[in-house]
């Protein structure tokens, strides 16, 4: 990889935010308009076929443009320590999830409510398998390799702590759910704290796919099965989950394992701030900023 300089690697960045973005949004309108969402089948193996492309193509974006070539990221087998890393960071995500209900539920107090993550109303088996490939599987592999294997180690020679906090931000405004915000902000920092400290893409790929598998489920059981018995079956998974993570607090501590350790004890080369001296970084922010405020014009009637 070339020693580019930061402004350089950040409009790169920029770029990929854009493509991704692009493709995102305007795949889908295309399908619409050809008429493909009037199959749910089709209309879900579109979409993913567009969170394919909008990683893959930045991707090489990046990699063209950087000569980083994203083959060199290692893909380990998972250890003992690896699987518990995986049920500290599923508990720490839950946690965080919690706090963002409390924080919505506080706000809506105020007359300001955003809309829920929902799936539509799954019927056959062929439905349910493509649904959950969508939410789980590909997010969980080709988001990694494009936002930690490829953005966060272009950002890594200019300081860990502004690679991951700036990987998190931009994780967070790809998303483009502001309801989200914290919940996705936290697992950005997550999981490119695992990645730094395995050195192994498939730790974050497998975190990310247990965080989006158990929302999926989540939502699928909550339409399936209502009241009391949804109830009974979230209490005894969030049980199950916090039970996990007391342990992974205790064995890690136990063996002095501290994820965080890099960023929090080494002082920053570079500030945050230089994001804002991208100018197409700043073209990218401002993109994903309308599509954020566009979604809740059409979701709220504002």
């Amino acid at each position: 990889m070339k020693k580019q300089p930061l402004i350089y690697r950040l409009n790169v960045i920029g770029g990929a935010i854009i493509i991704f973005l692009t493709i995102r949004t305007y795949l889908p309108v295309m399908g619409a308009k050809l008429g493909l969402n009037k199959s749910f089948n089709i209309w879900i193996i579109l979409f993913i076929i567009t969170l394919i492309l909008s990683c893959i193509l930045p991707i090489f974006f990046i990699e063209k443009m950087c000569e980083f070539h994203p083959s060199s990221q290692k893909i380990c087998p998972l250890a003992f320590n690896d699987l518990t890393l995986l049920l500290f960071g599923m508990f720490m995500l839950t946690i965080l999830s919690i706090f963002n209900s409390l924080v919505l539920n506080i706000i809506s107090k105020f007359g300001i409510s955003f809309p829920q993550n929902t799936i539509e109303p799954i019927d056959g088996f062929l439905s349910f398998v493509l649904y959950f490939i969508f939410s789980s599987i590909i997010p969980a592999i080709f988001e990694e390799l494009f936002m930690r294997g490829m953005v966060l180690s272009i950002l890594i020679p200019y300081g860990k702590k502004f690679a991951v906090i700036s990987c998190a931000i931009i994780f967070t405004i790809m998303h483009t759910q502001i309801q989200g915000f914290i919940p996705i902000f936290g697992a950005g920092i997550i999981l490119s704290c695992l990645y730094l400290y395995t050195d192994n893409i498939l730790v974050p790929m497998s975190l990310h796919f247990i965080n989006n598998a158990y929302s999926f489920i989540m939502m699928y059981m909550q339409n399936k099965i209502n009241g009391i018995s949804y109830i009974s079956f979230a209490s005894l998974i969030m049980s199950i989950i916090i039970a996990s993570g007391v342990y992974s607090l205790y064995y890690l501590k136990k063996h002095n394992i501290n994820i965080f350790s890099d960023i929090m004890q080494k002082k920053q080369k570079t500030k945050i701030t230089s994001l804002f001296k991208s100018p197409i970084m700043i073209l990218a922010i401002i993109g994903c900023s309308l599509a954020i405020f566009s979604q809740l014009y059409a979701d709220l009637s504002l």
